[in-house]
């Protein structure tokens, strides 16, 4: 019993919603058979503990119903009944903490019954709910176009042939919605082909982007905000759309939720990364400052925890900045902030790279041995500064090895863009080039230098420069010779 899937969500409920779903499943106009009742008060004696050995089937049947023959059916049956009520009782739930939607059920429930004054009174109800609303997302806009719906359906039964402005406002609230909803996924299509070796069908969302391109819309931050998002994606050379974002998001973000703001700045960190691995060093101070004004807005949190991905770039990003302090306190603040599932991989990567920092490389490289690889993120990030570990620490034997094995990784694994393949890849040569220098098997020249500091893409380019301009001092060689 302790696997099944009434047990397994019984387990996800609070004491107090526990309670409120026996008064639930208590209740007879949802339920009407008491020997659920009676199996659900049962079940609740294990509320602490539902993994308890003595919910296997037959010693809870035993205990619970001692005068019958154990019948596995008719313990099938209670379960099967008690996990519908169980999920209508989570529906209610989730329905209950929707104003709106409840509101709705209501004026559809009251036109069918042609209540016309007490309809008319909720459509008034619910259009100044909706916008009492703080935000001007697409669910803002889905719900005026179901206010507006709503009201044309009304006019409309009751004959009343005459134009009335409901019917527009049915198609420019559909249209606004759709576009807002399909353009945010459209750009996240676009990110995630960027970076993943994935493809998806455009075709559609590409004409879509035609039709806006005259900027239609852009009085609604919904559509100009993705719009932007969109451009800064295509065309990560002007500078220019990426500023303009950057203005919107300063001026209406607060227009959105939490959530969908964190996706907005992690739209604009994107372009910044793609910046940074074509060797715009500037950038890298640039998305800092994204993270910190996601610190400051609260917007680092997935869920109840704080993102694990978001914890390990704000590490890195500003220790390459030499913003040691701020980092010590950062994960001091944060790490208990995330999911504990992740927590110990994610603070082990940022202490790695806070010991690299220290140039504590014995350190460094003991935390990244315990580093587990749970993505490709973690995997590629700690691949590299092991990499810059063993280089600083003249292990030619493991570095050689470790480029091999890296090598193959990024061959074989499909879920890896080519962009992102390339700039690991150059990653890759670029360090290999260097460690030969210092093992003594190439000589150093400045037309190395010059090829190094030309490579584009690569990972942490700015890092590969300051290396190759250590070996052209170590060799008396100079950058700007002729």
């Amino acid at each position: 019993m302790q696997a099944s899937k009434l047990i397994q969500i019984l387990s996800s409920l609070s004491k107090k919603e526990l309670k409120e779903f026996q008064t639930f499943v208590a209740s007879p106009f949802f339920n009407k058979n008491q020997n659920l009742v009676l199996f659900l008060d049962n079940l609740c004696l294990y509320s602490g503990d539902f993994a308890s050995s003595e919910l296997n089937k037959e010693e809870f049947f035993a205990k619970h119903y001692p005068d019958e023959v154990f019948e596995e059916q008719k313990l099938r049956y209670l379960q099967s009944d008690l996990t519908k009520l169980l999920e209508e009782f989570l529906t209610i739930l989730e329905f209950q903490q929707d104003k709106f939607r409840k509101k709705y059920y209501l004026m559809q429930s009251l036109n069918k019954r042609n209540q016309d004054k007490y309809f008319l009174q909720e459509l008034e109800s619910v259009r100044q709910l909706n916008n009492k609303e703080p935000y001007r997302d697409s669910v803002y806009f889905f719900n005026e176009h179901q206010i507006s719906e709503l009201a044309y359906q009304y006019t409309s039964e009751k004959r009343n042939r005459a134009f009335d402005s409901s019917l527009q406002e049915v198609i420019d609230n559909l249209e606004i919605t759709y576009l807002a909803r399909g353009f945010r996924y459209y750009c996240e299509m676009i990110n995630r082909r960027n970076i993943l070796s994935v493809d998806y069908n455009l075709s559609f969302f590409d004409q879509m982007v035609k039709y806006l391109g005259n900027q239609l819309f852009d009085d609604i931050p919904a559509i100009r905000i993705y719009r932007l998002i969109h451009v800064s994606l295509t065309e990560p050379d002007n500078a220019g759309n990426y500023q303009e974002l950057l203005k919107e998001l300063e001026q209406s973000g607060h227009l959105f939720s939490p959530t969908e703001q964190r996706g907005m700045y992690v739209f604009a960190q994107n372009y910044c990364i793609r910046r940074i691995n074509r060797g715009e060093e500037g950038s890298l101070r640039e998305i800092f400052n994204l993270y910190q004004m996601m610190v400051n807005r609260n917007l680092l949190y997935e869920g109840n925890y704080v993102s694990q991905p978001d914890f390990k770039n704000i590490v890195t990003t500003a220790l390459r900045l030499g913003e040691v302090d701020w980092v010590n306190t950062f994960i001091e603040e944060y790490r208990s902030k995330l999911n504990p599932e992740f927590s110990e991989n994610a603070y082990t990567y940022s202490m790695a790279w806070v010991h690299f920092s220290r140039n504590e490389y014995d350190k460094a490289l003991r935390m990244l041995l315990r580093v587990e690889f749970n993505d490709v993120y973690y995997h590629l990030d700690s691949k590299s500064l092991l990499m810059k570990v063993y280089y600083e620490m003249d292990e030619y034997d493991p570095f050689f090895s470790l480029v091999d094995a890296f090598k193959i990784y990024l061959r074989r694994n499909k879920f890896i863009s080519e962009f992102q393949r390339e700039t690991y890849h150059n990653f890759i040569l670029v360090l290999n080039r260097l460690m030969k220098v210092k093992s003594g098997k190439n000589p150093m020249t400045l037309s190395l230098h010059q090829e190094i500091c030309e490579t584009k893409p690569a990972a942490d380019l700015s890092w590969l420069k300051q290396k190759s301009r250590e070996l052209l001092d170590k060799f008396k060689i100079s950058e700007h010779a002729d």
